[in-house]
C-alpha cells in the first residue's frame, strides 16, 4: 500500500466500529484505502447474548469473537484503550504510550459504559456490565447463588430490554436447575418503550417464570438493600444494575459537543467535525420521526457504522455526502429462550417462532464476524433440550 493511499482510524470496535470495518474491507483489500481498528481488547462481544452467558447457559467462547480473525490484513488492528481525542487532527491518544494514531478520516464507535445516573451505592453494592471481566464477575455470583441449597434472592434494577432479558434468563435458569433462587425485577413500568400489548406480553411472561415484579424506582443501593422511592426496601444477596448507560466518557472530556447522556451531537450525516464522524451508542442521532435523539441499540448501530464509513470515504473523495436516515425494522425482547416479543414492521408480536427469528438475527451478526463455525455454534445451543423445556412448562 502507497504511502499517499487515505487512512482511515476507526475507534473502537462494538457493533457500530466493526460494522464501519466491514464496509470499508473491501476498499482495503483493493488497496485504496489503509484502514486501522482501535480497540482496548482484542475480541467483540456479542452483547445481546449476555443474558445467557450471565445464567451459565453460553460459554465465554461463543460470545467473544476474535478480532484477529475479524480485522484481517491489509487492515490493522491496534489493542489500546482510547485515552483521549484530538478531532482537529484527527487522531485518537491511547493509553500506554502507544500512538497517537491518525489519519485522513476518523470514526468514533466508542460505545457506552454503565451508568448509576447519580444513584447513591450502585458502584460499591451493585454489579454491572461494563467490560468482560465485569461479566464474568456477575456470573460467577450468578452460579453461586443457582447453587446455593438455601435459597438466595437476585433483585435486577432496571426493567428495559436489559433488565428483562437478564431476569428472565435467569429465572428460566433457576427452572431448569431446580434451585429455589428468587428473581425480582425492579422498575417502574417493564418495557416503558414498547406498546402497551407488548408490555402486558412480557410481564405475564416474567410471572410465568416466577420473577417478582417490583413497580418502583431505586433511591439508593446499600450492601445487600435497594431502597426504593415508595415502597419498603428490597432485600437481595445479589444486586444487578441495568438501568442504563451513558456514553463514553472520553468523548465528552476531549471538549466534543454532547447531550445529557454524553453522546456526542452529531449532523444529519453522522458528522462531528470535517473528515470525523460518529456511530453506535455514542452518538446521538436525531430520530427523523420524534425529533429526539435515537435509542442506542444495536440495530441502529449496524446502521450507523456503514453510513458513518460510508460518508468518510465521500468526503475524502470530495463526493456529496449521504444523509442518515434510520430504519427502524422493529424491536425484539427475549423472554427466556422460548418466547420472545416485541414489534415488527409496526405489528406487535411475540411466541416462540419470534425467539427463534431473534436468535437468527443475532447469529446472522457473529457470521458477519466470525464466519460459519460461529454461526453453527450458536444455533446450535440456541434452543433448551426438551427436558429443560418440560421443566419450565411443570413450574409455570
Amino acid at each position: 500500500m502507497g504511502k499517499g493511499t487515505p487512512t482511515v482510524v476507526i475507534a473502537g470496535a462494538g457493533y457500530a466500529g466493526l460494522a464501519a470495518y466491514l464496509a470499508l474491507r473491501a476498499h482495503a483489500r483493493a488497496g485504496r484505502l489503509r484502514v486501522i481498528v482501535v480497540n482496548a481488547d482484542n475480541w467483540h462481544v456479542l452483547v445481546p447474548e449476555l443474558p445467557l452467558y450471565l445464567a451459565g447457559d453460553e460459554p465465554g467462547s461463543e460470545l467473544r469473537m476474535d478480532l484477529r480473525r475479524a480485522v484481517q490484513p491489509p487492515a490493522e488492528l491496534v489493542v489500546a484503550r482510547v485515552a483521549g481525542l484530538e478531532t482537529g487532527a484527527r487522531r485518537v491518544v491511547c493509553a500506554g504510550g502507544i500512538g497517537p494514531i491518525g489519519g485522513d478520516a476518523l470514526i468514533l464507535a466508542l460505545g457506552s459504559v454503565s451508568s448509576d445516573f447519580g444513584v447513591p451505592g450502585v458502584a460499591r453494592h451493585a454489579l454491572a456490565i461494563g467490560r468482560w471481566h465485569d461479566a464474568q464477575e456477575m456470573r460467577a455470583r450468578v452460579l453461586a447463588d443457582l447453587e446455593a441449597r438455601a435459597q438466595k434472592k437476585v433483585a435486577v434494577v432496571g426493567a428495559g430490554f436489559t433488565g428483562v432479558e437478564i431476569a428472565a434468563a435467569l429465572a428460566e435458569r433457576a427452572i431448569e436447575a431446580g434451585s429455589p433462587l428468587h428473581v425480582a425485577l425492579i422498575g417502574d413500568h417493564v418495557l416503558p418503550a414498547m406498546p402497551g400489548d407488548v408490555r402486558r406480553v412480557g410481564e405475564s411472561a416474567l410471572r410465568r417464570l416466577g420473577i417478582e415484579l417490583v413497580a418502583d424506582r431505586a433511591q439508593a443501593v446499600d450492601a445487600g438493600m435497594v431502597r426504593l422511592e415508595h415502597g419498603p426496601p428490597h432485600r437481595a444477596d445479589t444486586i444487578i444494575w441495568a438501568a442504563g448507560v451513558r456514553a463514553n466518557p472520553v468523548l465528552g472530556s476531549s471538549g466534543l459537543p454532547v447531550n445529557g447522556r454524553g453522546q456526542v451531537r452529531v449532523d444529519g450525516y453522522l458528522r462531528v467535525a470535517p473528515r470525523v464522524y460518529c456511530a453506535g451508542d455514542c452518538a446521538a442521532v436525531p430520530d427523523p420521526h420524534t425529533r429526539r435523539d435515537a435509542a442506542p441499540t444495536a440495530q441502529l448501530a449496524l446502521q450507523e457504522g456503514p453510513a458513518a464509513a460510508c460518508n468518510a470515504v465521500r468526503e475524502m473523495d470530495g463526493r456529496p455526502l449521504v444523509p442518515f436516515q434510520p430504519k427502524e425494522r422493529g424491536f425484539l425482547v427475549s423472554l427466556g429462550r422460548r418466547e420472545a416479543a416485541g414489534t415488527i414492521a409496526g405489528a406487535s408480536v411475540h411466541g416462540g417462532d419470534v425467539a427463534a427469528l431473534k436468535r437468527m438475527i443475532e447469529r446472522y451478526h457473529a457470521f458477519q464476524v466470525g464466519g460459519l463455525r460461529a454461526l453453527a455454534r450458536g444455533l446450535l445451543r440456541g434452543q433448551p433440550t426438551e427436558a429443560r423445556a418440560d421443566r419450565a412448562t411443570a413450574r409455570a
